[in-house]
């Protein structure tokens, strides 16, 4: 699902406002908290002339309802980063495990971000590798943002060994 403008996350119909965007209908259903979303376009668009990108917070949340639940963002530090291209370091793993131990110990990465400034919302066969290899479990997600032209999208497996566009719900 793409998304052209920015949700405005304060003027949803209160705090526990729920907007499905796109097609959730998946067995793994993805919620993304409105302030994390704000805080990913804003980090997004600090810098169009490179690829940016963090790591995705939060739950996967087993039950009746499974669910992956977006609750916190973490930029990623000490990447290498070029105009079309952003590669996650050993020094970036670190931190994000320093990270993850002292800021969120009952969390767990639920995926990725990573910017295409001005190339669209898709990923790549780079983005691919690095999603099978580093969030290979069906229910982690992969966001690609655009942020020249405000679209963002988020990927998931589909069971047949694909990743694809998936829609979310925005809390």
């Amino acid at each position: 699902m793409r998304e052209r403008s920015r949700p405005n996350a304060t003027n949803a119909r209160g705090p526990s406002a729920r907007r499905a965007i796109g097609d959730v209908q998946r067995s793994c259903p993805l919620l993304c908290r409105s302030s994390v979303l704000d805080e990913i376009l804003d980090y997004s668009g600090r810098d169009q002339r490179r690829e940016r990108g963090g790591f995705l917070v939060g739950q996967k949340i087993s039950g009746d309802q499974p669910r992956v639940e977006i609750r916190h963002f973490v930029p990623a530090i000490e990447t290498i980063s070029q105009a079309a291209r952003m590669q996650f370091t050993h020094e970036t793993w670190a931190r994000l495990n320093r990270e993850m131990a002292s800021q969120f110990p009952d969390e767990c990465v639920v995926g990725w971000h990573h910017t295409h400034p001005g190339l669209g919302v898709f990923l790549s066969a780079y983005d691919e590798f690095i999603h099978r290899h580093f969030f290979s479990q069906p229910w982690q997600v992969a966001m690609v943002v655009d942020p020249r032209a405000m679209e963002f999208g988020f990927f998931q497996w589909n069971g047949e060994g694909s990743l694809v566009d998936v829609g979310f719900v925005l809390y």
